[in-house]
């Protein structure tokens, strides 16, 4: 008796739903910022930074799967893709920080530059498991 194969996912479906696992993550950490909900410091200080990691991941993959549903991109022009996407956000993400200094009402906090940092290493990370074993991104 043969097993039928297990079918995966499309990739692209696969980093949507690391990109709105991503924004979840990020509106899970504004809800409990927003209840006070406390604990030790390094929590606290995790819930200060973990918004900068989770944008990092979520808009690079929110956008690449919306860009591979309208083109059906080989791996490489995926892989372009992503570095292109995983750059202009992170790129945007540390302008955006910057310019807090000039803010009254935002913080700068260069431990979120190092969150954002994180986050686009994870990008890779998350994209290899993502791609492991798919022989094209569909």
């Amino acid at each position: 008796m043969t097993t039928p194969a297990r079918r995966r996912w499309p990739v692209a479906t696969r980093d949507a739903i690391t990109g709105i696992g991503a924004l979840g993550v990020l509106s899970l950490v504004h809800w409990a910022r927003a209840h006070r909900v406390g604990g030790p410091p390094i929590v606290q200080e995790l819930m200060g930074v973990l918004p900068n990691a989770a944008a990092a991941v979520a808009i690079p993959f929110v956008l690449l799967a919306w860009w591979e549903n309208e083109r059906r991109p080989t791996s490489a022009a995926r892989r372009r893709a992503l570095a292109w996407l995983t750059g202009l956000s992170g790129v945007g993400l540390v302008l955006w920080e910057f310019g807090q200094r000039s803010s009254r009402a935002l913080f700068f906090d260069p431990g979120d530059i190092v969150a954002t940092l994180a986050g686009l290493a994870v990008v890779w990370v998350v994209n290899a498991a993502i791609t492991a074993g798919a022989a094209s991104p569909d």
